[in-house]
């Protein structure tokens, strides 16, 4: 008897002094990357499996589907190609509703340059497996290239993309007894602005379109609109913008938490997260900073399970990713999981080196300088060179020595506010004039 007391009193100290080391990590965890890199796919979960659909990798567009079991740790198995849509897509939406998956819209073809507005949907069967995709005989009134979809009850809802021009258009479609889908109607509120490689997140009764490409200053933007769904006739409200413009980004959402993630900001891939806190009675949100993504990146799908969040593939400055990455909620809405001090510090010391590593490691002589309503370029003499940078708008002066951060190159670019065409030009973040 005394020995079984003793046991039992052992076993629960350590087992508090193991709850009492645990820390809450504030970071992403690696897990099982894909087979191929991915950006603007399509992800749905269904019983515990993860399934990526289409996209491109950067040179091709995708027809292949993998799919991933989730573990009791959260993360995942190794992937397996179980599937191929019809046809190659990207930069389109999917949706699941009860065990069928629906995909609507996208592009392919050389440079996305064939818009679609078919819908494909196909069950997913007891094993895991996806059957027989079919094409849905409804379709899209407009093609839509990098719609957002999502789903309210049996009710599918299209917004924005692109169709030839930037568009503010709702669709809106109903799921029936047999799967099929009734044809589509063009919605009477239309978005209070278009929207294009935006992002679109569901909490609760209402949708959250936040963000996308500026139509005409090629950057990104910060506006936030909501519509409560379940009230007739839906109407669009703007509320607090985003505190970075955003592009090619990603949003989702935890209990009342809405979090945006990523994209581009016009300059400069992003590892930012903003999250929001919803107040429903209350129209007016408030952004603040969350961790880091753990690169900068864009044009990524994220999904949340299980109160775990999952990033998979995208694009960064360098290359096309295959690899995932997932982080738990606490009871707050805060990213990250509960470790010990050692991955604490590790995960620390890996900031620290890399907020090392952006420093503004470039520098040069301002030759030129041209202001826009956007951006001011300028053409710096680096060392043996001269390059175009387009930088966020700021007053700097010809011969000032600056300092600028790593940026996004871009070759035969043409401004539209300058009407000039650039050999090469590099969009930068961050721009310092030295003293």
């Amino acid at each position: 008897m005394y020995q079984k007391v003793c046991f039992v009193f052992v076993c629960f100290s350590l087992y508090a002094c193991s709850e009492y080391n645990q820390v809450w990590v504030a970071a992403w965890k690696e897990t099982a990357a894909m087979n191929t890199t991915r950006a603007g796919g399509a992800v749905v979960a269904h019983n515990n499996i993860i399934y990526m659909i289409g996209g491109v990798d950067g040179k091709n567009f995708l027809s292949s589907i993998e799919s991933a079991t989730i573990k009791k740790d959260g993360s995942l198995s190794p992937w397996k190609v179980i599937s191929e849509l019809p046809e190659q897509r990207g930069f389109m939406s999917a949706v699941i509703h009860k065990n069928r998956i629906y995909v609507v819209g996208g592009s392919n073809g050389e440079f996305g340059k064939n818009l679609l507005n078919t819908v494909v949907s196909a069950e997913v069967l007891s094993s895991g497996e996806i059957g027989f995709w079919r094409e849905e005989k409804q379709k899209l009134i407009l093609p839509r290239r990098c719609s957002k979809l999502v789903k309210n009850g049996n009710q599918l809802i299209a917004l924005g993309g692109f169709g030839g021009t930037l568009l503010d258009t709702v669709e809106v479609s109903y799921i029936v007894e047999d799967g099929e889908i009734t044809p589509w109607q063009i919605d009477g509120a239309k978005l209070t602005m278009p929207r294009y490689v935006n992002s679109v997140s569901y909490v609760s009764d209402k949708v959250f379109v936040l963000g996308g490409h500026h139509p005409r200053k090629g950057v990104g933007l910060s506006e936030v609109e909501f519509a409560d769904l379940n009230v007739s006739p839906i109407k669009w409200y703007k509320t607090n913008a985003m505190e970075s413009g955003r592009y090619a980004f990603s949003s989702f959402s935890y209990q009342n938490n809405l979090y945006a993630a990523g994209g581009i900001s016009g300059s400069e891939y992003l590892n930012s997260i903003e999250k929001a806190k919803i107040k429903f009675n209350d129209s007016e949100i408030g952004w603040q900073k969350s961790i880091n993504l753990p690169l900068s990146m864009a044009n990524f799908t994220t999904i949340v399970v299980n109160e775990r969040v999952y990033l998979l593939g995208g694009s960064s400055r360098y290359s096309y990713l295959n690899s995932v990455w997932f982080s738990n909620f606490d009871k707050s809405g805060k990213l990250g999981y509960w470790g010990s001090k050692g991955e604490q510090n590790t995960v620390q010391t890996k900031n620290d080196k890399k907020l090392d590593k952006d420093n503004l490691i470039n520098e040069g002589i301002v030759i030129k300088n041209i202001n826009t309503e956007g951006y001011t370029y300028l053409l710096v003499q680096e060392k043996n060179k001269q390059i175009w940078l387009a930088a966020p708008k700021m007053n700097v002066q010809n011969n000032m020595h600056i300092r600028y951060s790593e940026g996004v190159y871009m070759s035969n670019f043409f401004s539209k506010s300058l009407s000039k065409k650039f050999d090469s030009i590099i969009f930068v973040g961050t721009v310092q004039v030295s003293k």
